[in-house]
């Protein structure tokens, strides 16, 4: 009897036992699983910044001289109800114009003033009134069926190329440029870049000078559109389309149309410049600025159509970027990468979860991560005017992190419809 007894204990013991080994393996197993997603998720992000920041500290990659051709540039601005900020934008645009051979003048020597042509899109308010007002030819597309930035940048492309230009300087209509960017542009055009883009950063407003989340968001855009693009291009990659302050040449757009049309035009095209061997070149010296979108709801729906868009085109790009890339386009591994990166702050979520996971190799890749996210954040403030205030603006850093874990629901509703392209609330008012 004792002997049943025990056997049926034993037999019990070794079922829980059995069980709880099952139960072991399959927690393991779930978070190893987890864990794979999380650094799937962050990968992309945190090895393009590793590359920025190589490219950024020792620039290896020189801009090679070609045999130049003579550009005759035109400066293209989209405009979408702007009349509070447009007559500033051609302001800025005519006091940096430089002279070119005259377009359709018999004589080669003679020279002529860059023109500025503002493209006024389905606009609603005095847009066209106040371009014309403060010097820019105007081309109207109201009640145009062709909606969006794409289809406007489109139109100007053709009319001034009509007009005898053979490259385009983009520049948003919001936006003031430095003195030298006409000129700085058009040389690096002349020498044999196929495309440009020069530094694009964004204006504190006065009254948030002393705002530690204006100016985070002011650090954080120049991490994107400032370090990252000029540390790709240190390392011979290409440097990337920001939708403002980039040039392309009529050469380019013949062999490369522009027919991107997503509320990320500019993310778009430049994938169709990579995957057509197309490297931007990188004006280091030159820069557009553009006002702060206002805080709050204005700032919560211009991130979420970024960000949706952004994911929206990395979707349907990547099949397109990894087939360039197996036919010899090694440039097209660098944009599926940035493509696929998470803004800053999600990835720095997903690290702070990845230290709650118990795995030894997860803590190793979250810290070398977080090496990398600090030398990037170093290395975007030394760019800026006043490091220190930047860097202390970090201390807002976890706010800006739960909001853009509260909008998420609000991106992925972005990456799954048609954006329009809507005029963006600023900080920025003009007396």
């Amino acid at each position: 009897m004792g002997l049943v007894a025990g056997t049926g204990f034993g037999r019990c013991w070794y079922e829980n036992r059995k069980t709880e080994e099952a139960e072991r393996m399959t927690l393991h197993w779930t978070i190893s699983g987890l864990a794979v997603v999380m650094v799937l998720f962050a990968t992309p992000l945190f090895a393009d910044l590793a590359v920025c920041i190589v490219g950024n500290l020792f620039r290896v990659r020189r801009w090679r001289v070609a045999a130049g051709q003579a550009i005759r540039l035109a400066v293209v601005v989209p405009a979408h109800d702007e009349e509070e900020m447009i007559a500033r934008t051609v302001a800025s645009l005519l006091a940096a114009s430089c002279t070119i051979p005259e377009f359709n003048g018999p004589d080669g020597d003679s020279r002529v003033a860059v023109p500025v042509f503002v493209v006024a899109h389905n606009c609603q308010d005095a847009t066209a009134a106040e371009a014309a007002k403060a010097g820019a030819t105007v081309l109207e597309m109201s009640n145009s069926k062709r909606r969006g930035k794409g289809a406007a940048l489109r139109f100007g492309f053709q009319l001034a190329m009509a007009s005898g230009a053979n490259a385009f300087l983009v520049v948003d209509a919001d936006s003031v440029v430095s003195p030298n960017l006409i000129e700085a542009t058009r040389a690096a055009l002349e020498q044999g870049a196929e495309a440009t883009q020069c530094r694009y950063e964004l204006e504190l407003p006065e009254s948030g000078k002393g705002s530690p989340l204006a100016r985070l968001r002011v650090l954080a855009f120049r991490g994107i559109n400032v370090l990252r693009a000029r540390g790709r291009a240190g390392l011979g990659f290409s440097a990337g389309l920001f939708g403002n302050g980039f040039a392309v040449t009529s050469a380019t757009l013949e062999r490369v149309p522009f027919s991107a049309d997503s509320i990320c035009e500019d993310i778009e095209y430049h994938i169709e410049l990579v995957c057509a061997g197309v490297r931007v070149h990188w004006v280091e010296d030159a820069s557009v600025h553009a006002p702060l979108a206002a805080s709050g709801a204005a700032q919560a729906v211009q991130e979420a159509r970024w960000e949706g868009g952004r994911l929206h085109v990395a979707s349907r790009q990547t099949v397109r970027l990894l087939e360039a890339a197996l036919h010899g386009r090694w440039r097209a591994l660098e944009m599926l990468a940035e493509a696929w990166s998470l803004p800053l702050s999600r990835g720095m979520l997903t690290l702070l979860l990845t230290m709650l996971l118990p795995l030894h190799w997860l803590h190793i890749f979250t810290l070398v991560c977080f090496v990398i996210a600090l030398l990037y954040v170093v290395e975007s403030a030394l760019l800026g005017a006043d490091p220190m205030r930047d860097l202390a603006a970090l201390a807002a850093a976890p706010m800006h992190m739960l909001w853009k874990a509260a909008i998420t629901p609000l991106v992925l509703l972005q990456t799954r419809k048609r954006a329009e392209w809507a005029r963006t609330k600023r900080e920025v008012r003009l007396p």
